[in-house]
């Protein structure tokens, strides 16, 4: 007996559609399943059997499947585990035991049509075992992402990581990000991600370190000569409770050496100070998106160079629960008007936003409406008054304001406009207070059920009358 839960994209419960159903109804594109129903509301009891039959009867792929569940390697479990993994687009396993079932596993991600993205976050693995995951990752045509994590408190193989970097090195040539938790990289850290930057198809690459495990610093050297050879192809780079150790002496900075590929970068929770972060994104002279909360940050003007002249290339900067007041605040929106790559910022739970002073929104409110390039700005606690004077100057930006800067002798072609002001139709107002992945949600959902009165008829008057104005 398993408990399943069936749901859509929007993660809402379908079990009242399936529960009696001999096949899933078309707007299922979720399934979880565990061995108890404790603390877990209402999930469905089934015979693997029956579930088995529902997957094969369906013509769908299911977008995600999360598999927490202790089984005896029946046959009857192992047809289903096979359903599952032809059927799941993502693949996400907590617990997961038996060599059969490796093996199974093994067989599907060897086919042409398994699943693009597997997340493993496991509490034990044998070598052989390993050995069977490994085999089916090197030879998989369909895994895009690979998340890696055991659990503490069980015995992790010996060259777990390193045979995993080797396997990448087989036939692989599907997999294109990677997110490993520091437990995996065993003691060769210095190998594998030589290996996994230099010698792999992977474009983007996390390490995270979770909080139980007691994990071995990554050196900042070691890290800068791997990032800064010319062939590395790395786009996205993430360290999340990593430990770097900063360079401890003059003989160790090179301030020559930089990275020109990677144009994603996020550093979270480093236990670095100030300067030895700045020093760290100082690597990377294409970087676009930079993430750096949790830091203790208080001044971001050392990432001037990346944000204004001619050599500015940072569109979205992210720095959240840092320790931002408001005179480092005013600074940073004064320099605004100038940062005509910047995008996107948001500045979540700083000293500045969170305490009693508001001297800053006036200089901020300011520099948002002589911007013509930032489309969303960020943070809690954000008042009325702030939101009311700001947003259509950013709702101008998102609808394309920035076409109609002219600059030496670059005009708008007249065939652009209908493509412009159909944009600007279509846009809604930047949401002040949530998440990255919720506002790309809400937008989806706006444009997939627009009404025809919601057409932004100010934001298309504005553009044209800043273009009457600049003629």
């Amino acid at each position: 007996m398993i408990y399943v839960k069936f749901s859509d994209e929007g993660r809402r419960n379908l079990n009242h559609l399936v529960e009696g159903s001999s096949a899933l109804p078309d707007g299922v594109s979720g399934i979880a399943i565990r061995d108890s129903a404790t603390n877990w509301n209402d999930p469905i009891p089934l015979e693997c059997d029956a579930l088995t039959q529902m997957l094969e009867q369906s013509p769908n792929k299911i977008k995600r499947v999360s598999l927490n569940h202790r089984e005896n390697v029946s046959p009857e479990y192992l047809a289903l585990l096979t359903s599952l993994f032809k059927k799941a687009d993502i693949l996400e396993f907590h617990t997961f035991e038996g060599d059969a079932a490796y093996t199974c596993l093994m067989a599907c991600l060897m086919q042409s049509n398994g699943p693009r993205e597997l997340r493993y976050w496991e509490e034990s693995i044998s070598p052989y075992q390993a050995n069977l995951f490994f085999r089916g990752i090197a030879f998989s045509t369909s895994v895009e992402t690979l998340d890696l994590s055991f659990t503490e408190g069980y015995d992790v193989p010996q060259n777990v990581g390193r045979a995993l970097a080797d396997s990448m090195l087989g036939e692989n040539r599907s997999l294109k990000r990677l997110e490993l938790s520091m437990d995996v990289l065993d003691t060769d850290v210095q190998g594998i991600l030589r290996t996994v930057i230099l010698e792999t198809q992977v474009q983007s690459l996390a390490i995270y370190r979770e909080e139980c495990f007691e994990c071995d610093d990554i050196p900042f050297n070691i890290l800068r000569d791997i990032l800064c050879r010319k062939d590395c192809s790395l786009k996205h780079l993430r360290l999340d409770a990593v430990a770097l150790s900063p360079s401890m002496n003059d003989d160790d900075l090179n301030t020559t050496l930089k990275n020109s590929s990677v144009r994603g970068f996020s550093l979270e929770c480093a236990n670095l100070d100030c300067s030895q972060i700045m020093e760290t994104v100082s690597l990377f002279q294409s970087i676009e998106t930079l993430c750096l909360n949790f830091n203790g940050i208080s001044d971001l003007s050392p990432l001037d160079p990346l944000l204004i002249g001619d050599n500015a290339t940072l569109k979205s900067l992210v720095v959240c629960s840092n320790d931002i007041e408001e005179a480092d605040a005013i600074d940073f929106f004064r320099k605004l008007p100038e940062m005509k790559r910047l995008r996107h910022v948001r500045f979540w739970e700083n000293p500045f936003i969170t305490g009693n002073n508001d001297s800053w929104k006036t200089m901020a409110i300011d520099a948002i409406q002589r911007n013509k390039s930032l489309e969303c700005i960020e943070g809690d606690q954000f008042d009325e008054h702030f939101i009311d004077k700001t947003k259509v100057a950013l709702s101008l930006n998102r609808g394309g304001r920035r076409a109609l800067e002219v600059e030496s002798s670059s005009v708008l072609p007249a065939n652009l406009w209908p493509r412009v002001l159909e944009r600007a139709t279509n846009i809604v107002y930047c949401n002040y207070s949530i998440s990255e992945e919720e506002e790309q949600l809400h937008y989806a959902s706006e444009a997939k059920s627009k009404p025809v009165e919601s057409t932004r008829v100010d934001v298309v008057f504005w553009l044209l009358r800043e273009k009457m104005v600049g003629q």
